[in-house]
């Protein structure tokens, strides 16, 4: 990637690990068609890797690698949610989203979700449910209550996948 100044900046590793795992979706089904080589291609035209990064998606194209392990190395929320949005788009670009595909990807939205900390997101949101005979407005024991409901009802839904 080149700055407005001029400079070249590498591409950060979570980021690259994003590409990677995109790279090893095309694998999934055990046949890379066409179309999606031409993703692939596109990006590495596109996106300015280092020379090391290169080498590596250019093996990534030929030689398939576990996506899970590559998923592991997507920290970054913002190039998580990127990558599924990429995802989709790969994974249709030859018109068929098989069933290998879909599992894969059933199991990275599973290992997405179970990294997510419920516990800090509802702390940070600190929600409240309002309930027509509920205690005092505000008071610590209805905030607790509320908190662990939503937890609950975060935990089934997590459960469900």
């Amino acid at each position: 990637m080149t700055t407005h100044d001029g400079l070249k900046r590498e591409v950060s590793d979570s980021r690259f690990f994003m590409w990677r795992t995109l790279f090893s979706v095309a694998h999934a089904d055990n046949i890379v068609t066409d179309e999606e080589i031409e993703f692939m291609a596109h990006v590495l035209e596109d996106i300015e890797f280092s020379d090391m990064q290169t080498t590596i998606l250019k093996d990534d194209i030929i030689n398939p690698k576990d996506v899970e392990e590559m998923f592991r190395g997507v920290t970054d929320k913002k190039d998580r949610k990127e990558f599924f949005e990429f995802a989709r788009d790969l994974v249709w670009v030859d018109g068929d989203f098989g069933s290998e595909e879909q599992s894969v990807m059933v199991k990275l939205l599973q290992t997405h979700l179970g990294d997510i900390n419920v516990d800090d997101l509802v702390g940070k949101i600190d929600l409240e449910f309002e309930d027509d005979v509920s205690p005092r407005r505000g008071s610590d024991d209805t905030q607790a209550d509320n908190k662990r409901g939503v937890r609950a009802l975060v935990d089934k839904f997590l459960r469900y996948f």
